[in-house]
C-alpha cells in the first residue's frame, strides 16, 4: 500500500479532487486532523514531574492496557 500527501494550496479546489478520488475504486481517502495541541505551562509542569518521579514498574505494556480500554461504538 502506497500513501500520499496532497497539498492543495486553492481551498476551492478540495471538494472536487476529494470527490473524484472518492469514485475510484481502489482509493481510500481519509481527514487527518492536525489540529495541533496546546498545553499550559501548569499541564507541562504536571507532565515533567510524572515524568521526573515514574518508575518502570509503574508502567504497563502497550499490549495489556489496549485491552483494559472501552471504545465507543458509532
Amino acid at each position: 500500500m502506497q500513501q500520499l500527501l496532497v497539498k492543495i494550496k486553492d481551498d476551492s479546489k478540495i471538494d472536487i479532487l476529494l470527490n473524484f478520488l472518492k469514485s475510484l475504486n481502489y482509493i481510500s481517502v481519509e481527514k487527518i486532523d492536525k489540529t495541533p495541541v496546546s498545553l499550559t505551562d501548569e499541564q507541562k509542569d504536571i507532565l515533567d514531574e510524572r515524568r521526573a518521579t515514574a518508575k518502570p514498574e509503574d508502567f504497563i505494556p502497550w499490549n495489556k492496557a489496549k485491552k483494559q480500554l472501552k471504545f465507543k461504538s458509532k
